[in-house]
């Protein structure tokens, strides 16, 4: 605790937080009690039990050191991929045939598509060709053994617990579950599957990118495991901030349809910066990709379950 608190990276964020909720408060008239709830549930419960969970794990294999002007390839990256979540879908959208924009299951599969092409395949090739890294660098290939030991059973069901009863009691995208619109044969059905979907859709995507690439490399580069988590946290959140800025809220809470600028990066910073942190600190403390990507799966779950049921009819 006093390494974290004595961190540079960790003062800094806590400053830029507080400023940040204050002017959000003072400026935008924004409600911050959303922004308070989501720190003490996600960055202050959620991470400090998945740090006590994973505490004692055995970290799968060590980050490759820092490499000679990576500084320069991770900006170049995180330069690219915010320009992707700006503009990518609007771009794809306008090449993509009319009769595949009107199917459901078409648009899945093109979203994920589009996901692993431009979050793994793109980033993993640059690396894999710049600076020689391999699957395993990333966390990719991971013996079975090392997969599915007890601490890491552990850890899968208690974060997996908490995230479900959390979504299930509190989360808008249980609704349906708690109101029976869903079945008892589209549960069974269903979650499966759409776990399965969600293992690759977010769980590959987002924790390749977020987790086994930038965090894992600003780790090195920072020479801060804290710094790392921080900085990726950060990045992930400011990441969309563009884009809500330019396209709008649309249906995120408190945002508005046409945010200010401020009110974006605001938002990116108080909301979506910490939603990731307590995957951040199992990555950090296993380095098991499978492991996350599991977790995230399980977060996704209960909220896309009535949208999915409905994408690929089940009945």
């Amino acid at each position: 605790m006093k390494n974290l608190i004595k961190n540079p990276y960790f003062i800094g964020y806590s400053t830029l937080y507080i400023i940040t909720l204050l002017t959000m408060k003072l400026i935008e008239h924004f409600p911050i009690s959303e922004s308070i709830a989501v720190m003490l549930i996600f960055g202050v419960f959620f991470s400090l039990t998945a740090y006590i969970t994973s505490k004692s794990s055995v970290v799968l294999f060590e980050n490759k050191p820092e490499q000679k002007r990576e500084v320069l390839l991770v900006s170049a990256i995180l330069i690219y991929i915010t320009l992707f979540l700006t503009y990518g879908g609007d771009l794809i959208k306008q090449v993509t045939p009319l009769k595949f924009l009107e199917n459901m299951r078409a648009q899945e599969i093109i979203t994920i598509s589009k996901k692993l092409l431009f979050f793994v395949l793109i980033p993993f090739i640059a690396y894999k060709y710049i600076y020689k890294f391999n699957l395993r660098d990333f966390g990719l290939i991971v013996k079975a053994k090392e997969l599915f030991t007890l601490r890491n059973t552990i850890i899968l069901f208690t974060m997996a617990s908490l995230i479900l009863l959390f979504q299930f009691f509190v989360g808008n995208g249980a609704k349906p579950i708690r109101d029976g619109l869903i079945t008892n044969r589209q549960l069974l059905f269903g979650l499966p599957l759409l776990f399965i979907w969600l293992i690759f859709e977010v769980g590959l995507v987002e924790e390749f990118f977020f987790r086994a690439l930038v965090q894992s490399r600003l780790t090195m580069i920072t020479k801060s495991e804290i710094g790392g988590i921080i900085l990726s946290g950060l990045f992930f959140g400011l990441a969309h901030a563009p884009g809500f800025y330019l396209r709008g809220g649309g249906t995120l809470d408190n945002l508005g349809q046409h945010p200010s600028l401020f009110m974006s990066i605001g938002y990116s910073i108080l909301v979506l910066s910490v939603l990731g942190f307590f995957l951040s600190i199992i990555w950090s403390k296993t380095k098991n990709l499978w492991l996350v990507m599991a977790i995230h799966a399980f977060g996704d779950l209960l909220p896309n379950l009535s949208d999915f049921i409905k994408t690929w009819g089940i009945n």
